[in-house]
């Protein structure tokens, strides 16, 4: 299946042409032949003319490169390489715009004729040979992309063609003379009323028009490169009939239209994938931040533009937000688009709120640089686990990697706004909070580690990573947040954020297997909290409880799959084209376990692994749900001695009501079983074989509904 590559123009001033329909025609291939050289030394200043000689120069088919498998002709290791190529013109009046298409590692400047007509990812008028790209930046063909491409209208051309020939030079640079590869492949195509005129376009370059259910979101840049950092101004355009008709890519913008910052982000997905992600920023004609409403979001101005790519169901992140929202917590709104940039399709993706404090997101009190002291000092904070620059470290080590400290973002306030008062603040509450909950017997600063966390939040975001096993849970893109203690004022987990490598997608950390819990594994740098806090009975019935009501209701197989069958309907028609622009149905892209090669068969693996999942963990999930009509009075219940060396008796106040019992060991593991004449105190429970710690003896009653943990020490 080859790739439609979707462009939409204004054809107003060329449809007209000679009364001919204009078509596609490409005047230069990057698989040509090239004159071009490598230099150590200023090149002159007029090599990007016509009447250049380059007869000493060196030829060879493109592209010009090395290490990436996409070179025809292969050169050494070097900072930069310079290009040229001649194409005739006969007459002017057949031509209307131009696109021209560049893949690229790392950075370019091009000129026809001498004028600059692009660029990427470098600096300075006439950069010279040794001057390096502004940051890395992959090639996408050869990994499944395409080209980016740079639109020159007809009035710019204009001042520029010349009848007769005409020279595309091309400069390439590398981030620096060491890096482990170079690419230069550039076609420059032109809208002509000749089709006698030079060659066929690739078939990459077909124009069409898209019809879509979806939302259609265009974005223009006005060709200017998208970086990570700083954010780059352009404007959006949203086309959405809200009554359920199609919309058209070359309708008028009826949604939305405005100015916006656009900026590249993510950690592995921005260097790798050719589908990237974005954030964007909503400004008025000012450029100003403006809160701005569309497609029902409520009115803000930071959003996020997923871009799913090695998720092939493209579902995992917007079924993990509603899972979230089903059961009370603030996630991300979510809303599937299609995406145009700069009048290139670049396939479906999942327009979502970025996590920011705000009455509709995150709604706790907003934290002023004035309030410094008293209860205004006390919350409007949030903060994060995640790749990149840390604000603080924790005073303890990690999940099982001895000496390594975890490290804290600072959300909101940002790192920039927060006051030396606020961070030492949230801080030292953190501290408090994780050394009340490394000891979980003994207060810390006054109080119990369940007086500085909501137990509830902690539970509902392990569930929620634990069913997506998701392999980044707990350490990346892990947000905690704290509001005013006259607002309650505990630390809560979450919101959850970044399930794209969960789901059984991930061929690392065991996040391919249905079983076992994914806080255990030990392939990064999770929080000892939730190692403590299954230890914890009062954690655990609520981690019961909440699982028991949940799986009654958003989170029963039957409530899920509707959800999943529901998306995939939606995205029935746009997947097609999704996968046409980025046809990797049949291939492995980084991290996927499987490869199922259909979109069917890609919503059908993520049915499979959630059922194995629910049912695992059904079978494993960690305490007991005792209501308060089931519960019995613990003091009727007793375990003596306690704490106790070889022999335990137990001393039960109803014996009828009272099934079964087990020692369990602090993982809910059990570890015997206790027989009946032990059940009625007549013989002692001999302990003598467990190793030193803390157990608990787990009662069922006969109603098969009600259970008791009871806790005691071996020493």
């Amino acid at each position: 299946m080859y790739r439609i590559f979707f462009f939409f123009f204004i054809l107003s001033n060329v449809a007209t042409i000679y009364g001919q329909t204009p078509t596609w025609r490409t005047a230069v291939f990057a698989e040509q032949a090239w004159k071009y050289t490598i230099t150590q030394d200023t090149i002159s200043s007029d090599w990007r003319s016509g009447d250049y000689n380059d007869n000493d120069w060196l030829e060879g088919p493109g592209g010009v490169g090395y290490a990436d498998g996409d070179d025809n002709t292969i050169i050494p290791n070097v900072s930069s390489v310079f290009m040229r190529a001649n194409f005739e013109i006969s007459d002017l009046s057949n031509l209307a715009d131009a696109i021209f298409n560049a893949d690229y590692d790392d950075a370019f400047v091009a000129y026809i004729n001498g004028v600059e007509i692009a660029r990427a990812n470098i600096d300075g008028l006439f950069p010279n040979y040794d001057v390096s790209a502004n940051e890395f930046r992959e090639a996408q063909i050869y990994q499944g992309g395409l080209p980016n491409s740079y639109f020159l209208t007809n009035d710019i051309l204009a001042d520029i063609l010349v009848e007769g020939e005409n020279t595309l030079a091309i400069q390439t640079h590398n981030f620096g003379e060491n890096s482990s590869d170079l690419s230069a492949l550039y076609w420059l195509s032109f809208l002509s009323t000749d089709t006698s005129l030079w060659s066929d376009p690739p078939e990459w370059l077909i124009p069409n028009t898209l019809s879509s259910n979806l939302p259609i979101v265009k974005i223009n840049t006005n060709n200017v490169g998208i970086p990570d950092d700083p954010a780059v101004p352009a404007t959006m355009g949203i086309v959405w009939n809200e009554d359920g008709s199609l919309n058209f890519s070359d309708a008028t913008p009826n949604e939305y239209f405005g100015p916006i910052d656009i900026e590249t982000r993510g950690n592995s997905s921005q260097f790798f994938f050719p589908k990237k992600n974005y954030g964007i920023e909503m400004k008025n004609e000012l450029g100003e931040d403006m809160d701005t409403s569309f497609l029902n979001f409520p009115a803000e101005e930071d959003f996020i533009l997923h871009g799913p790519y090695s998720d092939k169901s493209l579902l995992r992140n917007d079924l993990v937000m509603h899972l979230a929202r089903s059961v009370g917590q603030y996630a991300s709104k979510t809303r599937f688009v299609e995406l145009l940039l700069n009048d290139q399709y670049e396939g479906i993706y999942l327009l979502m709120e970025r996590i920011k404090r705000d009455e509709n997101r995150v709604d706790i009190a907003k934290l002023g640089i004035d309030e410094n002291e008293g209860d205004d000092l006390t919350g409007g904070y949030i903060i994060r686990l995640d790749h990149g620059e840390s604000d603080w470290l924790s005073s303890f080590d990690v999940f099982s990697l001895p000496g390594q400290k975890l490290a804290f973002q600072y959300v909101s306030p940002s790192r920039n706004k927060i006051t030396p008062q606020q961070e030492d603040y949230i801080q030292s509450y953190v501290d408090s909070f994780e050394r009340a909950l490394n000891n979980p017997l003994e207060p810390y600063g006054g109080k119990y580690y369940y007086e500085y966390m909501d137990l509830a939040s902690f539970a509902e975001h392990f569930i929620i990573s634990e069913l997506g096993k998701n392999v980044d849970a707990y350490r990346l893109s892990s947000y905690l947040h704290k509001d005013k203690d006259s607002n309650g004022g505990l630390l809560k987990a979450g919101p959850i954020w970044d399930f794209n490598l969960a789901f059984g997608n991930a061929e690392y950390c065991f996040g391919w297997s249905t079983s076992g819990w994914i806080y255990d594994v030990h392939c990064g740098a999770n929080p000892f909290w939730y190692d403590r806090l299954l230890q914890e009975p009062a954690f655990t019935q609520i981690l019961a409880c909440k699982w028991a009501e949940y799986r009654e209701g958003p989170f029963h197989r039957d409530s899920i799959f509707a959800y999943i069958d529901q998306q995939a309907d939606l995205l029935e028609e746009a997947q097609v084209r999704n996968f046409e622009r980025f046809d990797i149905l049949n291939e492995y892209i980084w991290p996927n376990f499987t490869v199922e090669g259909s979109y069917i068969g890609e919503k059908a693996y993520l049915k499979t692994f959630i059922a194995n999942r629910l049912n695992w963990m059904d079978d494993n999930m960690y305490g007991s749900c005792v209501s308060e009509t089931q519960s019995i009075n613990q003091e009727e219940h007793k375990v003596y001695p306690n704490p106790a060396s070889h022999q335990i008796f137990l001393d039960f106040a109803n014996l009828q009501n009272v099934q079964s019992c087990q020692i369990l060991n602090i993982l809910g593991v059990p570890q015997q079983d206790i027989y009946t004449d032990q059940i009625e105190g007549i013989k002692p429970i001999d302990i003598a074989h467990l190793p030193k710690g803390t157990y608990f003896l787990q009662i069922r009653f006969a109603d098969k509904q009600a259970s008791q943990l009871i806790k005691f020490v071996k020493i």
